[in-house]
């Protein structure tokens, strides 16, 4: 039971479409996976560039 199981494969076999876009279900980080899912991955962050925007920081002026 301790074998790493590819996060991303996991995620298609045992949730449902609904939970899949569920912030809840989804996970950031470090995790395992399948060479199929991190050339995917690669292949994305290389094509979309950063997907996160910089929040403002406390001492930065938000009301503009």
């Amino acid at each position: 039971m301790n074998e790493l199981v590819c996060g991303d494969c996991w995620r298609r076999d045992h949730l449902t479409f609904a939970q899949r876009l569920d912030p809840a279900f989804i996970r950031h980080g470090s995790r395992s996976l399948c060479p199929e899912h991190r050339a995917l991955r690669a292949e994305l962050c290389r094509v979309a560039g950063p997907v996160h925007r910089r929040l403002p920081g406390p001492t930065e002026n938000q009301a503009a």
